[in-house]
This record gives structure tokens, C-alpha cells and sequence, in this order.
């Protein structure tokens, strides 16, 4: 395209900073921890936590996972637990 550095209007992106440091997600994304290996499956954040008593998550962040889906899923999973 001829011309187009002058004919763009705005310029936004984020980056993992951003996250991390606006949205205090410092092991994250956006809507929840890092697409990785290391944070799916079994090594996602257990649905009961391991440090406190009583304390419970459901979320995208949880397992089984993200999307609408997966949140239910955790909400059911928390459920079952009782």
C-alpha cells in the first residue's frame, strides 16, 4: 500500500509486560495463566488448594481449563468435591 505509515490512524498492541504489570497477571495472560505445557493438563491450578483449608477455585485458570466450557466444568468438578 502506497503511503501507509502516513494513513494510519492508531497504533495498539499489548505485550506480556502489560499483563504482568497492569494486570498484576504475573504468571499469565489476559484471562488467565500462559497457553504452556507447563501450566495444562494436571499442572494446571488444582480446583482445591494445596496451601489453605477450605479454599476452593473455579475459573478459566482451573482445571480443566479455558473458555466457557472449562469454567463450567470447574464449577461442576468444585461440586463434586462436596
Amino acid at each position: 500500500m502506497p503511503d501507509l505509515k502516513n494513513n494510519i490512524v492508531e497504533d495498539f498492541y499489548l505485550t506480556p509486560d502489560y499483563f504482568e504489570k497492569e494486570l498484576n497477571t504475573k504468571f499469565g495472560s489476559g484471562f488467565s495463566i500462559q497457553p504452556k505445557f507447563t501450566q495444562s493438563a494436571y499442572f494446571r491450578f488444582h480446583n482445591k488448594s494445596e496451601i489453605y483449608d477450605g479454599l476452593y477455585f473455579v475459573g478459566a485458570g482451573t482445571h480443566p481449563g479455558a473458555g466457557v466450557p472449562g469454567v463450567l466444568s470447574s464449577a461442576k468438578v468444585l461440586d463434586k468435591l462436596f
